[in-house]
């Protein structure tokens, strides 16, 4: 593995700023390697040069190959794995700043799968990473190298999918509020305080919701927490209080009084009954 991470600036400055540069690197990765579960606290962009893999984000299960790039927000449970047969090769870069989820968001609104773009002249981006990997210089001016491929990868990104401002941001309300609890639900929401985000009362909301997707916006969020920690009691060895942390719950005793609601079982049984049988 090849890595560069800049140190020169704290995360607290790096966050506090509009868009910035964390790290690069690049991988090749042997047969079924893998990665996580794990979340960070930057946006993350991989892109596949060779071979192919599967990343498991927010209950969603993706096949990638070259040419093909995947988007990991911050704070998103994530997890990826190499093919067996033919392991992927990918180089990734990292940023933060105060601007840097709405830029990903942008992306992500704009192609199919949300998480991944498909059919993307790669090896110009694999390019442009290792001319960070192998920067020379003082480390002041690495960081202001980093920082501008940095802004030339998300000009080709946003050139590439086809963005447009004057159409982004056009779907219905309820669609934008589905997409705001799927990419979300794992932060401790507060449904009036969603649609103030949105400029509506949260009557509205909770109506025009359900009138498209037939499941009020409440219902929705709760179903996509419970289903995110049956998958993960079922393929994970994380801690149960880490799991509901992760979820949003306020304490490991409030989730585990909902889930045995909802499934007859606490977490913890849940988990014996599914690994064990899986195992068998």
């Amino acid at each position: 593995m090849r890595e560069y991470k800049e140190t020169q600036h704290s995360l607290q400055y790096k966050s506090n700023s509009d868009l910035t540069f964390y790290s690069a690197g690049y991988e090749a990765c042997s047969p079924g390697y893998s990665y996580g579960p794990k979340f960070r606290s930057y946006q993350l962009i991989h892109f596949v040069l060779e071979g192919s893999g599967k990343l498991h984000i927010n209950e969603h299960v993706f096949q990638l190959s070259a040419g093909d790039a995947f988007l990991i927000p911050s704070g998103k449970i994530s997890f990826y794995e190499a093919s067996k047969e033919d392991p992927w090769h990918y180089a990734w870069i990292s940023f933060l700043g105060i601007s840097s989820e709405a830029y990903l968001y942008q992306i992500m609104t704009s192609v199919d799968d949300v998480y991944i773009i498909h059919g993307l002249d790669v090896e110009k981006y694999r390019e442009k990473i290792f001319d960070i990997l192998s920067m020379e210089g003082t480390p002041t001016s690495q960081y202001f190298r980093a920082n501008g491929i940095l802004y030339q990868i998300m000009a080709e990104l946003f050139s590439d999918i086809g963005f447009s401002e004057e159409s982004w941001g056009k779907d219905s309300v309820a669609d934008e509020v589905k997409f705001y609890l799927d990419t979300n639900y794992a932060e401790k929401l507060v449904l009036k305080d969603v649609a103030k985000s949105f400029g509506i009362h949260p009557n509205y909301m909770t109506r025009t919701f359900h009138e498209k997707f037939g499941i009020s916006p409440k219902r929705y969020l709760m179903d996509l927490k419970l289903k995110k920690a049956c998958r993960l009691l079922t393929t994970t060895t994380l801690p149960i209080a880490m799991i509901s942390g992760s979820l949003g719950f306020d304490d490991q005793l409030a989730f585990s009084r909902i889930f045995r609601k909802e499934y007859g079982e606490a977490p913890s049984e849940y988990r014996k009954k599914r690994r064990g049988s899986s195992s068998q």
